[in-house]
């Protein structure tokens, strides 16, 4: 299991490695609207652990780039989770 943890929560949630981090979904406070890339409304600043994300693919590129995303954000609704543990805040 992966663990990520939302500092705007001062929680930590476990998530099976290799899952997208829409996993997250009901399980902290992280908006998620379209969960397809498109809304940015899941958008978060990645503090540590970004070793541990899958590269951006197609989609999570494009919308990072529409969204003019700075190198640490990420979209957790496209976004996986490799193993370990990330931090992030939104």
């Amino acid at each position: 299991m992966a663990t990520v943890e939302v500092k705007n929560d001062s929680k930590s949630v476990d998530v099976p490695d290799g899952s997208l981090l829409a996993e997250l979904d009901g399980k902290c406070s992280i908006l998620f609207a379209c969960k397809s890339g498109s809304c940015g409304s899941c958008k978060v600043k990645v503090l540590s652990g970004m070793e541990n994300l899958e590269a951006p693919n197609d989609v999570e590129k494009s919308a990072l780039e529409t969204f003019a995303t700075a190198p640490n954000e990420r979209l957790p609704c496209v976004c996986k989770i490799k193993k370990g543990k990330v931090t992030v805040e939104y």
